[in-house]
Parts: C-alpha cells; sequence; structure tokens
C-alpha cells in the first residue's frame, strides 16, 4: 500500500509542478478503510465448502483527484487502487521485479492490487456556440441510474451538452468495450438526453439510448454468432412534492438479438418510484420497484436488461452479494442460478421497501429498511418448484459523522430466502439458510 501512495503522491507533486504556471490546480481525494463480515452468502451453511459463502477481512481504497482550470477550459486526473485487501503477499516475478498482491484463499491464487484511471477528462465549450463538451473517461449515469450507471470505474465517452435556460439537451457517445481494433467485437452506446428544469424543486428528463452490441455479450455468450441492437426509453423525475421528495424512472426497451438461428425482440421494462419525508429528527423512506423477467417459454427477450456498476444498489446482500432473480443471458434456465456478484438491478425483480431513520444528534444517524422481495416472473427452482419467492431483507445503518472530514458508516444486512433458492443436495430437498452481513467504512475526506 505505500508504494501505491507514494506513487499517487509523485504524480499529484508532477502534474502540479508542471501545471502551476498554466493553471489553478485543486487536489482532493480520499482514504477508505472497509472492514467486511458476510457469512453464507452461498445460502447453505452445511455445504462442504461452505466457506465459499463467507468473506471475512479489512480493506483500503486510495483516490487522488487532480482538478485543473487553464482559462475556459478544465480538465479532471483521477487515480484510485481500488479496494485492497489487508494482509497481502509479496513475491518475486520471473525478471525479480516485486508481485504484489492478495492472497486468494478460495482460488489459490493471487489477486493484484490494481492502480488505474478512474477520471481522465477535458471539458470545454466550443468557441462562439452555447455547446460544452466533456470528453475522456468519466463517470456517467442516464436517468436516476436504473438503466446504465457506471459511477465506479467510469465509461470512455464523448459527451455534448446546450444549455439554454432551463433546459439541458445532451447527446452521449460512450465506448463501453473495445475488443480488437481490427474487429467488429466493440460495444458502443449512444444516448440522446433532454432535462427540464420545472422548478427551483422539480426536474424531469428524457433519455433515448441505443446499445449496439456486436457479439451480444450482454445477454449471449461472446463468439456464439449473435450481435444485438438494444433501444432504451427513459423517463426520470425528481422533485419535491408537498412533504415527500421524490425520484421516479420508467425505462421501456426495443430491439432486437440476432443469431443464425433467428431473432429475439427485447421488450423489457422497468419502474422505480424512490421517495423520503422527514419529520425532524425522523427520516420515512420506501422504494416500489419492478423489472420484467422473462418466463421459460418466451419467444421474445422480456427481461430488462441493465447495464450496472458493481457497486451497491439498493440492498446490501440480495443483488449486491447474492445471485439475483435475473438470468441476463439467454438461453440460460431462469431462476437464481451461478455463482458470484450478479448486479442486475430490479431485473426480474419487484421489491418494496419501507424504513426510517432517526437523526440521534448532529452526527450520527441510525435507520433500518424492510425489504419484500419477488421475482416478476415465476421461476423454477433447483428442486423442480415454480415460485416467485426471492424472500426478505432487513438493512440497518449507523452513519458517525466523527468529523467535518471523516466519518464512520455501517451496515448490517440479514437475507431470508425464499423458495426461490430452494434446492436439492443428494436428493434431498434443502431449505436454504439466511445470509448475513455486516460491512463498515472509515472515510477520510481531503
Amino acid at each position: 500500500m505505500k508504494k501505491f501512495v507514494v506513487l499517487l503522491v509523485v504524480v499529484a507533486l508532477s502534474c502540479l509542478g508542471t501545471a502551476a504556471f498554466a493553471a489553478d490546480i485543486a487536489v482532493s481525494g480520499s482514504i477508505d478503510i472497509r472492514s467486511r463480515d458476510f457469512n453464507d452468502l452461498n445460502l447453505n451453511d452445511d455445504a462442504p465448502a461452505a466457506d465459499a459463502g463467507n468473506t471475512r477481512d479489512t480493506q483500503e481504497r486510495v483516490r487522488l483527484t487532480i482538478d485543473a482550470k487553464a482559462g475556459d477550459v478544465k480538465g479532471r486526473i483521477s487515480i484510485e487502487n481500488d479496494w485492497d485487501t489487508f494482509g497481502r503477499l509479496e513475491q518475486k516475478q520471473a525478471d525479480n521485479s516485486t508481485l504484489t498482491g492478495e492472497y486468494n484463499t478460495t482460488g489459490g491464487g493471487l489477486n493484484h492490487s490494481i492502480l488505474d484511471l478512474r477520471e481522465a477528462w477535458i471539458n470545454f465549450n466550443l468557441p462562439g456556440i452555447p455547446v460544452n463538451v466533456n470528453v475522456g473517461h468519466q463517470l456517467l449515469q442516464l436517468g436516476n441510474g436504473w438503466f446504465l450507471r457506471n459511477m465506479k470505474y467510469g465509461d470512455d465517452a464523448w459527451v455534448v451538452a446546450n444549455v439554454t435556460g432551463a433546459n439541458t439537451a445532451a447527446f452521449v457517445d460512450i465506448k463501453a468495450y473495445e475488443g480488437s481494433s481490427a474487429q467488429a467485437d466493440d460495444i458502443d452506446g449512444y444516448a440522446l438526453l433532454d432535462v427540464f428544469k420545472i422548478s427551483d424543486t422539480m426536474a424531469a428528463g428524457i433519455d433515448l439510448t441505443s446499445v449496439n452490441d456486436r457479439r451480444a455479450t450482454l445477454v449471449a455468450p461472446a463468439g456464439s454468432g449473435a450481435s444485438m441492437n438494444l433501444q432504451n426509453v427513459g423517463l426520470n423525475f425528481n422533485g419535491v412534492l408537498g412533504p415527500v421528495n421524490l425520484k421516479a424512472e420508467i425505462d421501456y426497451q426495443m430491439g432486437k438479438i440476432k443469431t443464425p438461428a433467428g431473432d429475439t425482440k427485447f421488450k423489457g421494462n422497468q419502474i422505480v418510484l424512490q421517495g423520503n419525508m422527514a419529520m425532524d429528527p425522523v427520516t420515512v423512506n420506501f422504494t416500489a420497484a419492478r423489472g420484467s423477467g422473462n418466463e421459460a417459454t418466451d419467444t421474445d427477450y422480456n427481461e430488462m436488461v441493465t447495464i450496472l456498476d458493481a457497486d451497491q444498489h439498493y440492498t446490501l446482500l440480495y443483488e449486491y452479494k447474492i445471485p439475483t432473480a435475473g438470468s441476463n443471458v439467454v438461453g440460460a434456465a431462469v431462476g437464481p442460478a451461478g455463482a458470484g456478484e450478479v448486479h442486475t438491478g430490479f431485473a426480474n425483480t419487484t421489491a418494496l421497501s419501507v424504513g426510517a431513520s432517526f437523526a440521534a444528534s448532529k452526527s450520527l444517524n441510525v435507520g433500518v429498511d424492510l425489504w419484500w422481495l419477488q421475482s416478476t416472473e415465476d421461476i423454477i427452482n433447483d428442486a423442480g418448484e415454480t415460485t416467485n419467492d426471492l424472500g426478505k431483507e432487513i438493512d440497518a445503518h449507523i452513519n458517525w459523522a466523527m468529523y467535518d472530514n471523516l466519518s464512520w458508516n455501517w451496515q448490517v444486512g440479514y437475507f431470508m430466502p425464499g423458495d426461490a433458492y430452494k434446492g436439492m443436495v443428494a436428493g434431498v430437498e434443502t431449505n436454504q439458510d439466511a445470509a448475513t452481513g455486516i460491512q463498515g467504512v472509515l472515510s477520510f475526506k481531503f
């Protein structure tokens, strides 16, 4: 970790030294320490490989951002090492250089720490016309972020925008994936969006997005001879209605998956409502969401396709750590089969939550959320039963602002799986076990 910090400082000082006479420079960043203890993420505490469903570690992350402004031109460089586990090993490569990483007891290998660009973009106005351009690697989301969101690692994109009074219109060209520069195997996205500020507390927007996936890697195995073109129409609203702060998004999808065997039409949709109402010192909040899913007999692709990053989107366990009801793979068995973290948002998921938080003091906030989860379309579990019962989850949080720039936030989750996760072990029907998790992040921002 020390080597990473030294490198970050060297980069920052080099930028400051070379640009100080030409631009205004601001340096900011964060040091985050994360402690995690997740248990039974495979929903089976009796399985021979039960440890495969457990995660217990302490990690650190460093982010450093350099903002520069020279005249009317702005730029940003943001670099980070993503979560790096305490106790990593150092080994020598064949050329005697040092190889640093964390030892992976599950896979028996070495997970290497990664130092990478999180953001690297230039922002300027075209001379003489009211058009702003932001180009480079940047954090992106459309609407409220339930169809496309990459706020963790960013995307390479051009964003060309015009602001006229209360209206903002923009065109976004996203290079999501560049395979071989000599082959047509890229994933490109093109979006037109418009946001209108209704009042100081209310705004509405629309975005039209076309995703050209030349190997259908988002919904089918690469190399299958498939390609896809997906169109998503999104409507979003953010505003204050009486005592309620409301966020809403509706998405509808069209387009085709093309394969040698024939075409499949996209017909996914979703609606997400989120709100909160402050009644000092208590704030009540709710979420109501529904994303369409596939039935085993569907000939069209009716499941909502989402393009989301690896961050937590709503619950601490379901969707963030536990495979969801979304298949996201053409021809795959419908249901929460598979392993690992699958970030599919509300694809084939209907979710309802209510919660409340309490401001115990100026610096301490505690709260709890209750989640009811169902698959939108019935699925067939590993026991051969048809069901839509995904389960329930209870999430609690404790947010402690120790100082103006130092916070320590904790989350605790308890996921009670429903019949959708019921399976068969050696011919005997088994009920799955509850998953638990606790995660704390100590964050220093400067």
